[in-house]
């Protein structure tokens, strides 16, 4: 064992001589700064596994299900076992971002493309609102330090140091703890939590870290009176005018002549002096409430209308850059609100196609655009918190609208004015206050609950009657399924048949429908039919005594069936009678068949008697007499034997029966069937009420049609408009085909802005997908 002492790790050695190599071609100064921040960092990122540790063992005995509190203590454990990689792996991308590389003229020429959309790097949107909201903050919190940093490590580099690529900046820190977990797959929960730790205990405490790598620079003289130059440089800053009355900047919105004034002097500019500028170059990012203030006056200025009916998707950058140089500004704008201006555009691209919103509709929500736009800048919960006012409110007006279609003259609909009066209302009330949002949305929803009152009154008259159809053409199937295995192949007496036809297939069809085929009044009631049919057909007279005791209860319960089904007296009396009758003979018949098998035991004990006393006569003689007897004694036995004895069905099988009728319910119809894995097949199980379909008839114009109702017993789908009136339906086999032949297609469900950000998500990943 003492020889593994001496053991020396090749994969130590080559980390060893690569960080060597690393660190000799960086300046001696900068080699410091890293060395210092990766020390900092790795151990504010030690105590954050302290913190993450208690966080998750309280929040997964909080959960609410198994699933997510089995995921929470297995994050718990992950972490826990994982925390000394991921630290040395935060370290040592700390580390590697200190050897920056050159800026592509792509990533310059765009910073807003697909692949740098920062709200859109990770698998889970809250995630990347977290990763970009706690970026932002550092900037904002540590903007003097930082830019500090920048500027005296652009005197060391020999590629120009801004924010985005500073190797101690919020973007390379953040991008290497994301990095670091990475390789970790836990719960999202816990996920958050362990960067929401991250923010409280790394990056807020940025600030010392910066005042480290400040004071080492300075300690190598690296530009060691920047501070006081800069300082000096804000005191002589003159403040210019602003725009003159006339101007259009003159207008509601306009930012304060302090913030124009560090716009117009943080650097160069535009040919023209004024407009929106490239984030990094030179000019200051524009604050938060300046960027509202704009976006504010671009919003008064909306057209109530536009030309043709359509709405256009706004170009924010063009118009904020028309409205600075109206303004004569010069501002940029920070990456994050770069990011939430190309989020919001790609949200209201998906808005403007979506299928299932008419075109008028759409153009009143496109007009939402930029009220939105200024929602998710000022509120950076608005892409995680699926419960914000101003998503609630535009996923009521887009699910209220799914099955409106614009007719002549719609500009008269109620749903369509109440949509155009909530959107104006937004674009000339909300500023900042977003009450305003859940003022409308409550307005909106008691205006649809009434109409939609008015919808229900008529689908629900609309399915009670489909309902009631199919009960009773299941319920007629299932009663003569029962008659049929009860009667068929039986030559019953008449009045036997009268009583099962017009007494008691109606008492089964009203049991059917009233309590249905699982109760015991429909099995007592099959059970009394079996015994009636049973009670004319018993072998006799060996089923007399079995016979005796059930009729007082059969009759009762024929009694209680003429009662049922309002039988009139006279009819009652005469099949009670004939009734009586039948029996009558059923009792004489076994009566003589039990007087003739006691004459023929006599008989028989005769003939032996003769046979014993007469033994000259010969087998010849004695054959005949035995044969003349036979005949003679069961005259009564063959009567019993002519009628055809079909053996009655047991109950079990008779509940065999009706649920073979139901299936047979089922499979009607001229429509050709479909292999049970089929997949269209298998849709028409899964289809929720209330769904809405696009459902085209033959060159007829297609319309919109929401599946109210499902009728079980016969396996029929209902079909209604907005209004409530029915407009198709279909059996399960001439849906799956309707569905086959896109005759009926599903419209997308789920809510429109959750629909619209997952379909964003997934066209940038595709996009990222394709570049790499």
């Amino acid at each position: 064992m003492k020889d593994s002492d001496n053991v020396v790790s090749l994969q130590g050695v080559y980390k060893e001589r690569r960080e060597a190599k690393r660190a000799s071609s960086l300046p001696a100064s900068v080699t410091a700064v890293r060395d210092k921040a990766q020390a900092l960092l790795a151990e504010q990122a030690k105590l954050l596994f302290a913190k993450v540790d208690d966080s998750l063992f309280a929040m997964a005995e909080k959960a609410h299900g198994q699933d997510e509190q089995d995921g929470l203590f297995q994050a718990l454990r992950l972490l826990r076992v994982e925390r000394r990689k991921v630290v040395e792996r935060f370290a040592d991308n700390i580390g590697q971002a200190f050897h920056v590389r050159e800026t592509s003229a792509d990533e310059k020429d765009d910073p807003y493309s697909a692949d740098n959309l920062s709200l859109v790097h990770n698998d889970d949107l809250e995630q990347l609102v977290a990763v970009d909201t706690m970026v932002a903050s550092a900037k904002r919190d540590f903007a003097e330090p930082l830019t500090e940093i920048s500027l005296r490590l652009n005197t060391l580099l020999s590629v120009k140091i801004y924010d985005k690529n500073n190797p101690v900046g919020p973007d390379a820190i953040c991008d290497a703890f994301v990095e670091a977990c990475r390789p970790l797959e836990m719960h999202v929960r816990a996920r958050l939590t362990l960067l929401k730790k991250f923010e409280q205990h790394v990056m807020a405490n940025l600030g010392n870290v910066y005042d480290h790598c400040n004071d080492l620079l300075v300690e190598h003289g690296v530009l060691p009176s920047l501070k006081q130059q800069r300082r000096a440089a804000r005191q002589q800053r003159p403040v210019p005018q602003g725009p003159t009355p006339q101007s259009p900047g003159a207008q509601g919105g306009q930012p304060s002549g302090s913030t124009q004034a560090t716009y117009s002097s943080a650097g160069s500019t535009p040919a023209s002096g004024h407009g929106l500028v490239p984030l990094g170059s030179g000019v200051a990012p524009m604050p938060a409430h300046d960027l509202l203030s704009h976006l504010g006056a671009l919003q008064s200025h909306l057209p109530n209308s536009y030309e043709g009916g359509e709405i256009q998707l706004l170009n924010i950058n063009s118009l904020l850059q028309q409205r600075l140089v109206d303004v004569r500004q010069s501002a940029s704008l920070t990456k994050m609100d770069s990011d939430i201006i190309k989020l919001v555009e790609m949200l209201f691209s998906f808005i403007l196609e979506d299928r299932n919103l008419a075109e008028p509709i759409k153009t009143q929500l496109g007009r939402l655009q930029l009220p939105l736009l200024k929602v998710a800048i000022a509120d950076k919960s608005f892409f995680s918190k699926g419960g914000h006012p101003a998503r609630k409110l535009l996923n009521e007006l887009a699910d209220a609208a799914t099955g409106w279609q614009a007719k002549d003259r719609y500009e008269s609909d109620p749903l369509f004015k109440k949509t155009s009066e909530v959107v104006a209302r937004v674009l000339s009330e909300f500023d900042q206050d977003i009450n305003i949002f859940s003022t409308l949305l409550e307005s909106f929803r008691e205006f649809i609950l009434r109409e939609r009152k008015r919808a229900e009154k008529l689908e629900r008259r609309i399915v009670d009657e489909a309902d009631g159809k199919a009960k009773t053409q299941a319920a007629r199937a299932r009663v003569a399924a029962v008659m049929d295995a009860l009667m068929a192949e039986r030559d019953l007496p008449p009045v036997v048949s009268e009583w099962l036809e017009k007494v008691w297939s109606n008492m089964l069809f009203l049991t059917c429908i009233k309590e249905g085929t699982d109760s015991e009044s429909w099995s007592r009631d099959v059970r009394t039919a079996r015994d009636l049919v049973w009670s004319v057909h018993a072998p006799m007279p060996d089923s007399r005594k079995q016979l005796l005791g059930l009729l007082p209860t059969l009759q009762e319960r024929l009694k209680a069936g003429v009662e049922a089904v309002s039988l009139n007296t006279f009819d009652a009396r005469r099949m009670f009678t004939g009734l009586k009758e039948v029996y009558r003979e059923r009792f004489a018949l076994a009566q003589r068949i039990t007087e003739e098998r006691s004459r023929k035991a006599r008989d028989e004990v005769r003939e032996e008697v003769r046979s014993k006393q007469a033994e000259a006569v010969t087998s010849q003689v004695e054959r005949p007499a035995a044969e003349r007897a036979i005949p003679e004694d069961t005259a009564a036995e063959q009567v019993q034997r002519a009628e055809p004895v079909v053996e009655l069905p047991q109950m079990e099988e008779l509940e065999q029966v009706v649920a073979e009728a139901e299936l047979a319910v089922e499979a009607s119809g001229d429509v050709e069937a479909l292999p049970e894995n089929d997949l269209h097949w298998q849709q028409t199980f899964r289809l929720a009420q209330g769904s809405w379909f696009e459902l085209k008839r033959g060159d007829e114009e297609q319309f919109r049609c929401r599946l109210a109702a499902v009728i079980k017993d016969i396996d029929q789908f209902i079909f209604v408009n907005r209004n409530g009136a029915k407009v198709a339906e279909f059996t399960r086999i001439e849906l799956a085909h309707a569905l086959r032949n896109a005759q009926l297609m599903p419209l997308d469900d789920g809510m429109l802005f959750e629909r619209a950000l997952q379909s964003v998500i997934g066209t940038v990943r595709k996009s990222r997908g394709e570049m790499s």
